[in-house]
């Protein structure tokens, strides 16, 4: 029986609840719900651009050319970030089908349910207690029932990956902070600068800084470097060197230097210096993104200032404080703000959170009292605003699968209210479970946001309408050119061997190869039409695809030619 103590009838179901939470099948409940949330939003979400379609096409080409060195999408050097993910990604799809769009997705599942875990067992050691495991369970439910950590776990990127190394190199860290009176064993520091050296070939800097930061305002608020000792820098950047630098010089002797000038010129110092491709905001973005990337758990986070003093007095509340507070302020100085770069610091959100919701608080003075309200509040308004951008999608860009985007919506809306109405009951008791419904309901809410309405956003996913249309022609090209539009997404669904073209190599594309096909966006027509007109080229429309390109924010319209002969 899975839940033996369910049989006491003298049990309310709060008290149910609390005992099961305590139990670590609780957090295998947890780590099994999930993987088959995340599996059937693998299957379900057509690949989405631009940056997963871009890191499958590269790994794709990687597994088929067998180059793990230079990273390619198409011809063009990819020098965007390190090898790692491409590893990965191209191993999982040699074995699960390198055409299958969820093979590269598994590494970000990986990811994932390693998050969880280690969230979970982060607790242990940070705060050693009888109610440790309810602890780690709720930090887990916390990260579980976002939106960000889901659509991570989704997406074949890096950041669900880098997520797990971080954590791991954290906990590392941790342990080294907390025994700084021992002499560190060697599997503390080796293990923290081994996983900084896998944050190192995923994502570059980012792992890093996070260990950076929180060293830094560890020794601060410390006043003391000496355990700094601990973490054996000598050996640990040797080994940082075995694990990273093979890679680095073979990549810099094949390209001749290109790659890591351009990974660090044209990417990393372009979002350091200014907001990189349209995505600049100004500072505090971050602070108020949290409460809709963290919804629902986001409505406790104004339960924190309610640990008081114990944030600076207490070792393992100040480690996740430093944490927290050093990397929010680095992301929130950048210019280019993503929503993805909060994701390093929402396991210790999660962790203090969970902490001051299970720990016995001090009664909320009347200051405190009205910031948490003003925490629901604002937690509400985020999860309404979500509601509402979904609803407004699934209409306007459902297509001719709407009627299931708006079905989900309407569960949306349901679970919705489920989680308005167990706050409200929480605000009034304070009770565990009112809490865990909160957050399982939220982890449902996100899983049908992804797997039932992005999912079925017909008017956006117009990489398989693209492909359909062409395995529905009756003369079927020997060769395929993209021109006016070159989203990645596309070039995944028709093969490395497409072509990107502007509108008068288009043409002269099928003056050369008359058994191919061109798929021309509309505004790219008159320059197509012309160059043909001058060609003398019978030209013969045989498809057309409508749709919405979400990077771009506009409408497009697709027409396919050939030339008849």
């Amino acid at each position: 029986m899975l839940f033996p103590w369910m049989k006491h009838n003298n049990l309310n179901w709060h008290q149910t609840i609390a005992q099961f939470m305590m139990s670590r099948r609780a957090l295998w409940l947890l780590l099994a719900i999930m993987t088959g949330f995340v599996l059937i939003t693998h299957q379900a979400v057509p690949m989405l651009d631009r940056d997963e379609a871009r890191f499958s096409q590269a790994s794709r080409q990687m597994a088929e050319t067998g180059d793990v060195i230079t990273i390619r999408f198409l011809d063009e050097l990819r020098a965007k970030k390190p090898a790692g993910i491409y590893w990965l990604q191209a191993s999982s799809a040699a074995l699960f089908g390198i055409d299958d769009v969820a093979s590269y997705r598994l590494p970000s599942l990986i990811g994932f349910l390693a998050t969880l875990t280690l969230t979970y067992f982060f607790t242990q050691s940070l705060f050693p207690s009888p109610a440790a495991p309810l602890h780690g369970v709720l930090a887990g439910l916390m990260l579980a029932s976002g939106p960000l950590l889901q659509a991570e776990a989704l997406l074949a990127k890096t950041d669900s990956l880098l997520l797990a190394t971080i954590l791991c190199q954290q906990i590392m860290l941790w342990r080294i902070y907390r025994d700084s009176d021992l002499k560190s064993p060697a599997s503390h520091w080796g293990a923290f600068w081994i996983a900084l050296s896998a944050s190192i070939l995923l994502k570059g800097p980012i792992g890093p800084l996070v260990s950076f930061v929180t060293i830094a305002g560890l020794c601060a608020l410390d006043r003391n470097i000496s355990w700094l000792m601990q973490l054996c820098w000598g050996r640990g950047l040797l080994i940082v060197g075995i694990i990273t630098l093979p890679w680095a010089l073979a990549v810099t002797i094949a390209t001749d230097g290109a790659f890591l000038k351009t990974a660090i010129s044209a990417d990393f110092l372009a979002k350091v210096q200014s907001g990189q491709e349209s995505h600049g905001a100004p500072f505090g973005t971050y602070f108020l993104l949290m409460f809709l990337m963290f919804f629902p758990a986001s409505a406790f986070l104004c339960f924190v200032p309610l640990l008081g003093k114990s944030l600076l007095t207490d070792k393992a509340s100040k480690f996740c404080l430093v944490w927290l507070v050093g990397y929010w302020f680095v992301i929130e100085c950048v210019p280019t703000k993503l929503p993805h770069y909060i994701l390093p610091l929402l396991p210790a959100l999660a962790l203090l959170t969970s902490l001051a919701l299970t720990r016995s608080l001090p009664v909320a003075g009347r200051k405190l009292a009205r910031l948490i309200d003003a925490g629901y509040i604002v937690a509400a308004l985020s999860g309404t605003l979500l509601c509402g951008v979904l609803f407004w999608v699934a209409i306007k860009y459902g297509g001719i699968t709407g009627g299931r985007a708006f079905v989900s919506v309407l569960l949306i809306f349901m679970l919705a209210a489920l989680i308005l109405w167990h706050l409200w009951l929480w605000r009034a008791g304070r009770k565990i479970g009112d809490l865990v419904v909160i957050l399982c309901a939220g982890a449902v809410l996100h899983f049908m946001a992804i797997g039932g309405v992005i999912a079925h956003l017909d008017s956006v996913h117009i990489a398989p309408h693209i492909s359909r249309s062409i395995d529905q022609l009756e003369k079927k090209p020997s060769l395929i050119a993209l021109a006016g539009y070159h989203e990645p997404s596309a070039v995944f669904e028709i093969g490395r061997d497409v072509l990107l073209l502007t509108a008068d190599e288009a043409a002269l594309f099928l003056a050369e190869a008359k058994d191919a096909l061109v798929i021309i966006e509309e505004r790219a027509l008159p320059d197509f039409q012309k160059i043909a007109d001058e060609l003398a080229l019978r030209l013969q429309e045989v498809a057309r695809v409508d749709g919405f390109n979400h990077s771009r924010g506009q409408d497009v319209s697709l027409r396919f030619f050939q030339v008849i002969r």
